[in-house]
């Protein structure tokens, strides 16, 4: 499955929008969730490559193994994060 190419300057022209509409800027239906949502997607994915990256280089046998929605608490927003076959991956962020 690919990534989804951000589209920045779609966003940005929804976001002034949204804002000049009074729509608030913070939280799952804020101006900047999806910026902040993709921002934490490649932030996640990129964590696991290296980790994986890690297992590999050290003898362990253990690959990517789909996507499961995660909640960051914080944002309050779902994201979607991968998962590695021995499921040392991803835990923390539920």
């Amino acid at each position: 499955m690919e990534k989804e190419e951000f589209d920045f300057e779609r966003f940005k022209e929804e976001a002034m929008r949204g804002l000049y509409k009074g729509k608030k800027m913070g939280g799952t239906d804020g101006v900047f969730a999806p910026m902040l949502k993709h921002l934490l997607e490649c932030m996640l994915e990129g964590e696991q490559d290296h980790h994986l990256q890690d297992i590999k280089a050290s003898g362990e046998i253990n690959r990517k193994n789909g996507k499961t929605k995660k909640t960051v608490r914080r944002f309050v927003s779902e994201s979607e994060g991968h998962n590695d076959r021995n499921l040392q991956f991803g835990d923390d962020y539920n």
